[in-house]
């Protein structure tokens, strides 16, 4: 057929086909099997929602072809606009995405800037040593200080207008900082040169790992050493730190790259190594080479800051802290040596990787949780009420008792192998990371109340005395709303609904009430 008689038959096609109740429209294209495209001519027939043909009327199944010509049933497409900047949330968590401590100025205004990539703090064991690495003007902006919240935020697409969603619910806290760091010269020395005052602008947040001892999961947010579409040469992970020195520009363009939050991905190159920055220190100076995705000839612009700067070898060489304020081309940026001795840090590449439990949130593997992971954000605002933290901390502080002896008293191994402990404890910890996941009530014939209170029963006769009062004071307590939600998000929000009063029984038996009433 020529395209006249195709057109035809095409739109004879879609008036028949879209008689079929679902059927949005007909396009003529490559038929896709198992999500992948194939070679084959159909007509795709467009609807809104696939349903099983056991689902369906006879007269309502799209036929396999339509006049010789194959269908193939398929979702609408539902469109994304194109942007330079991240508006979405990540988890794992990944170098070149957004993050804010979501402090106001006088103005009420947000700062955010760019997670740059993760490093291990040296001397201190895993999972306690997972810092990300991004400016101290990004982190500790609007006077945040040594154990703010560092979250990593989503935004907002509203007909081009782009808005940071500050709910509460969206926040997704990932860290808190650990060494604000500085804006000023540090002086360093390299090998077999003279000490110079190197410009730092670099602060550090340790990431909320928590490798649980009881059911051998990261409980916390997961991470991963790759950069957002930094792909060079299809590789987006950092392989090495490297320094940018005077006779790299020898031999041609030293080329770096950069992903930030607002321009995404960038190339330029390096026109000097040891430029003087007007607050004192040398640093990296870069003129961008390629217009970004929006078609500007930049390597950066506000919201870039913290980005890690690359070269070619996927080797990080800086950190990205400004743009020059008379040519937008052009960029300052950190020598990461220097920034990696003021924090006594070694950023996580692929020659150092890191050591012990935290390391698997790098890997893919069975058992890590890839979604959005909600655990810290309940937490955090669970912490925010004054019965939240002072329950919290008293977990806290007998946490490795407990731990010791569900592992190593048998009796109350028993008791919590026999009361479906580690079922239970799987479920909370799923609901913490998945509302959607909802917890049972109860587990091959063991209700909560009962392994409650089986539990404080056999830790009260072999714990401390600490354990046995803290277990006599809150027990009553827990066991009057345990059997009372199916979901821990729902749980914190009421109570924090109800934290007014800070009367956690009165809020306990006021959602005893409500579960009646369902």
């Amino acid at each position: 057929m020529d395209q006249k008689e195709l057109a035809a038959l095409h739109a004879e096609a879609e008036t028949e086909l879209k008689k079929i109740p679902g059927v949005i429209g007909v396009g003529y294209g490559l038929k896709e099997v198992g999500g992948k495209t194939t070679d084959q001519i159909s007509f795709r027939v467009y609807v809104k929602e696939k349903r099983k043909p056991e689902d369906l009327n006879p007269a309502d199944i799209i036929p396999k072809e339509y006049k010789g010509i194959p269908t193939d049933v398929v979702l609408v497409i539902q469109s994304k606009p194109i942007h330079c900047e991240d508006l979405d949330q990540h988890s794992p968590l990944i170098g070149g995405i957004s993050i804010t401590n979501f402090k106001t100025n006088a103005s009420n205004q947000i700062g955010s800037g760019t997670l740059g990539c993760f490093a291990t703090l040296n001397g201190v064991s895993g999972p306690e040593n997972v810092v990300l690495l991004s400016n101290n003007h990004v982190l500790a902006s609007n006077s945040a200080v040594n154990g703010d919240t560092i979250y990593q935020p989503r935004y907002i697409d509203n007909a081009g207008t782009i808005t940071l969603d500050g709910t509460q619910e969206r926040r997704n806290p990932i860290g808190k900082i650990h060494n604000v760091g500085q804006q000023a010269p540090y002086s360093y020395t390299y090998p077999s040169e003279a000490a110079q005052d190197y410009y730092l602008d670099c602060a550090i947040a340790k990431l909320d790992i928590c490798i649980s001892s009881w059911c051998n999961t990261n409980c916390g947010v997961s991470y991963k050493n790759e950069i957002r579409g930094l792909n060079i040469g299809g590789n987006s992970r950092l392989e090495d730190v490297a320094r940018v020195a005077d006779t790299d520009l020898n031999n041609g363009d030293y080329v770096v790259y950069k992903v930030g939050r607002r321009t995404s991905k960038t190339t330029g190159k390096v026109i000097d190594t040891t430029a003087l920055d007007a607050g004192g220190g040398r640093m990296i100076y870069i003129e961008a080479t390629q217009p970004d995705c929006n078609g500007d000839l930049i390597f950066a612009d506000h919201g870039d800051s913290g980005s890690a700067v690359v070269n070619a070898q996927n080797k990080v060489v800086g950190l990205l802290y400004a743009v020059d304020s008379a040519n937008p081309a052009r960029a300052l940026a950190s020598h990461i040596h220097p920034v990696m001795a003021y924090l006594s840090i070694t950023p996580i590449t692929t020659a150092n990787p890191p050591v012990g439990p935290a390391g698997q949130t790098l890997n893919d593997v069975e058992g890590i949780f890839t979604g959005i992971n909600h655990t810290t954000e309940v937490r955090e605002r669970f912490l925010d009420t004054r019965k939240g933290a002072e329950i919290y901390q008293q977990i806290l502080d007998h946490r490795q008792e407990v731990v010791a002896l569900v592992n190593h008293r048998r009796p109350v191994t028993v008791a919590w192998h026999r009361s479906k402990g580690p079922t239970f404890l799987a479920h909370f910890v799923n609901n913490a990371r998945d509302p959607v996941h909802l917890i049972p009530f109860e587990v091959e014939g063991i209700s909560r109340d009962q392994m409650i209170q089986r539990m404080a029963e056999v830790l009260t006769q072999h714990g401390s005395e600490s354990l046995q009062q803290v277990i006599r004071h809150y027990v009553d307590e827990v066991m009057g709303f345990i059997n009372s939600f199916d979901n821990l998000h729902e749980f914190v929000k009421q109570f924090e609904d109800a934290s007014g009063s800070n009367e956690f029984s009165d809020h306990a038996a006021r959602m005893e009430e409500t579960t009646d009433v369902k």
